[in-house]
């Protein structure tokens, strides 16, 4: 598979007032690649710049530093019409699909918006698109006529979906997709993106919070913290043998129905907790997950550490990640 998106550098920056903590840092320095076909999970906690680097690769935040590429074309500064030109092949689907919709148009109206902005196609060209789409998604043509009020929460991160695919694009951006369903609507939503990766070639940065949803979908996961990748490598082995401190914490997070497991994961969590009442914090040095490492020693509050590539596949950012993986073993 020949690479698609290649993010090198790559440095976000918001504006604040002085009197707030000046300029916030919320993506620093962040690598990433993804492959035609290839879906990468980009996981952290509320705040980590996951989102941030969603919404740069689509245009609607600057780059402060770095550079983004789409299929060899260098896009960090693309002008208003480029992206225009770009909207044929980069989409996105959001989390709240009812906030991104007009609630006095109609689906067809919805999902024919962008076909007569961005490409100006005959009305027949557009309305076999809308058609295609809908069944892609498993509505049928009548929902075409209803209003985004008429549907459930489900059917409408559907429609949302349907309204990327008119473009008939390469890549999308799926940022919290599916964090606002029920967990049925969930696996509904994930197996579509997955069947719809198979049957249109699609490739997908697949943005969430939750590192099972992540792993279920994704050939490979980028963990995020504090704006800084901490890990990457193939997603069943950061999901099933996390090597960052801050990834095994996600890990924790999640609920299991296995008693014993889930009470070893509680165990783990309490140690963590433990671990940032002892900790004194030092803002700007050392690694930031520091403060609530249960594994943190002097040489992590001073050094920050590289992402270090392993034998195994997986980079990580941890000064003691040959001795947190012995002691696990």
């Amino acid at each position: 598979m020949t690479d698609l998106v290649k993010v090198r550098d790559l440095s976000v920056t918001y504006p604040r007032p002085r009197r707030s903590g000046g300029p916030l840092h919320a993506v620093r320095g962040v690598d990433l690649t993804m492959r035609r076909g290839e879906t990468v999970g980009l996981v952290g906690e509320s705040g980590s710049g996951k989102s941030t680097i969603g919404s740069a690769l689509l245009g609607l935040v600057p780059a402060a530093d770095g550079t983004i590429t789409f299929d060899g074309a260098d896009i960090t500064r693309a002008s208003r019409a480029d992206r225009r030109l770009l909207a044929r092949r980069m989409q996105v689907v959001f989390q709240d699909p009812y906030g991104s919709m007009n609630p006095a148009h109609t689906v067809a109206d919805t999902l024919a918006e962008s076909l007569r902005y961005n490409l100006a196609l005959p009305a027949e060209e557009i309305q076999k698109r809308v058609l295609r789409a809908l069944d892609d998604v498993g509505l049928p043509p009548g929902a075409a006529r209803r209003y985004p009020a008429a549907f459930s929460g489900g059917q409408r991160q559907r429609i949302a979906i349907a309204r990327a695919l008119v473009m008939e694009p390469d890549f999308i951006v799926c940022d919290e997709a599916v964090s606002a369903l029920d967990l049925s609507v969930q696996a509904q939503v994930l197996n579509l993106l997955a069947r719809l990766k198979e049957t249109r070639g699609l490739s997908y940065l697949f943005i969430s919070h939750d590192l099972a949803v992540v792993r279920y979908l994704s050939d490979s996961i980028v963990v995020l913290y504090a704006g800084r990748v901490v890990e990457r490598g193939p997603a069943a082995r950061v999901a099933e043998s996390p090597a960052h401190p801050y990834t095994r914490a996600l890990l924790a997070a999640a609920p299991v129905p296995d008693p014993v497991v889930q009470l070893g994961r509680r165990t783990e969590r309490l140690r963590a907790v433990a671990a940032v009442a002892a900790t004194p914090a030092r803002p700007g040095t050392g690694c930031d997950f520091a403060a609530r490492c249960p594994f943190a020693q002097e040489i992590c509050r001073t050094t920050r550490p590289e992402l270090v590539d392993r034998e195994d596949g997986v980079a990580v950012a941890c000064h003691r990640y040959d001795q947190i993986t012995a002691q696990a073993a």
